[in-house]
């Protein structure tokens, strides 16, 4: 296959299967069972050496001309559909009107159930399930040589083969203006050499250095989830009213916050609201800021951020209410919510990293000191990174100070 060229069609990052709370590690799914497979039989990428992959590829200006023409141009295409993307599913069906054959279809089996294709139903696909393929090392050397055969059948099959549903009705021919040009237009970093850089200038608190990182990555490929870590590292490089309303009003003008189910934009959103009341003490941006958690705790999949914050601003209460009965309402109101979240931890499915599982777990000791009083358990913390440090400690002892005020008041304190 030393001849042979593929391009992989997939996210990156972590995404979620939709229609679930299930996340899947799009980066794992790549590097741990499909690359090593395409490395091994020697295939070619289209651009720089190994970059099978969209955010693989160095690059200075938008991917789009690299990924229609990498689609076009190599030998074969697989297409992994699991999170349904949708730029995956537009690649795969312009593959599928470009290239009679050699287009590979890999989907993770929650998601091939919930959503049957019916009009690819009959292409070549590979299905696997999530856990094993990254947990099971038997179960991932079976599916990767289910992979290895299928690519070894699609470039030794009959010239007159059609695995593309379009091609299968004769309806044109594709004649090639443009050849395989290796290395062409490869100049500049890759998306995702970018998007490390920018992750470990946000965790050291070099947020104006990340912003403008993140800003590069937007302007070559859309994500949300990037945006939200743009949006994040805009807001923290300036705490000031101005900066944190000007970022409100770009976010209203890029992202429709009522349809949002992104529980990181929603609560950096929610964060944000809740800087500004800091500020300037106005209601609304509290209400705001327990609204915006609020609604991102109904989408999260695993580390509690909307859960925990949305409980510890409805113990704000007595900073703007005197009416003792209002402030014990919110009280038992946060009370409850939280020990509801610490009930349902049984019945999340969570496939995180070491950071994700600090944010987890010092969110769950937040949340049982607001759901029964237990502090003794939030003394130890070995923080990851230089930013969860800042903020964990910090919205700790902000949180301690709210509740046992809240306390005091409702006892007549």
């Amino acid at each position: 296959m030393d001849d042979k060229t593929c391009f992989v069609v997939m996210g990156y990052g972590v995404k979620k299967i939709p229609g679930t709370l299930v996340k899947l590690n799009l980066d794992d799914i790549y590097f741990k069972f499909i690359k090593p497979v395409l490395s091994r039989n020697n295939l070619n990428s289209i651009y720089s050496t190994n970059a099978y992959r969209g955010d693989e590829v160095p690059t200075s200006v938008a991917i789009n001309k690299n990924f229609i023409t990498s689609i076009f141009l190599a030998d074969i295409v697989i297409a992994d559909i699991s999170t349904l993307n949708q730029n995956a599913i537009y690649e795969l069906g312009l593959r599928h009107a470009m290239k009679p054959k050699s287009t590979i279809i890999l989907c993770e089996e929650i998601t091939i159930r919930k959503y049957p294709f019916f009009d690819i139903s009959m292409s070549p696909q590979i299905r696997y399930h999530r856990k094993k393929i990254l947990s099971d090392e038997n179960y991932r050397k079976s599916v990767q040589e289910q992979l290895e055969k299928t690519l070894i059948a699609c470039l030794n099959s009959n010239p007159e083969y059609i695995d593309s549903p379009v091609f299968d009705y004769n309806l044109y021919r594709i004649e090639p203006l443009i050849q395989l040009s290796k290395h062409e237009d490869t100049e500049g970093d890759s998306i995702r050499t970018m998007i490390q850089e920018a992750e470990n200038l946000k965790e050291n608190m070099q947020f104006e250095e990340a912003e403008k990182k993140y800003l590069q990555i937007l302007n070559l490929s859309f994500d949300e989830d990037i945006l939200s870590q743009y949006i994040l590292c805009r807001y923290k490089k300036d705490i000031t009213i101005e900066n944190l309303l000007s970022t409100l009003s770009y976010i209203d003008k890029k992202i429709d916050l009522i349809t949002s189910t992104n529980e990181n934009l929603l609560g950096i959103v929610a964060a944000i609201n809740k800087q500004i009341f800091a500020l300037n003490r106005e209601c609304k941006f509290l209400e705001q800021a327990r609204r915006y958690y609020k609604n991102g705790s109904n989408f999260e999949s695993g580390n509690l951020y909307c859960a925990r914050n949305y409980c510890a601003l409805l113990l704000k209460q007595y900073r703007i209410s005197k009416d003792i009965e209002s402030v014990k309402e919110y009280y038992y109101s946060a009370v409850h919510f939280a020990k509801t979240c610490l009930t349902e931890l049984q019945f999340l499915k969570r496939e995180e990293t070491e950071l994700d599982d600090t944010w987890f777990n010092e969110n769950v000791k937040d949340l049982t000191l607001i759901a029964f009083g237990t502090d003794e358990s939030i003394i130890k913390f070995k923080p990851i990174t230089k930013r969860q440090e800042e903020t964990v400690t910090s919205g700790r002892k902000e949180l301690k100070e709210d509740y046992y005020e809240t306390l005091k008041i409702i006892k007549g304190k």
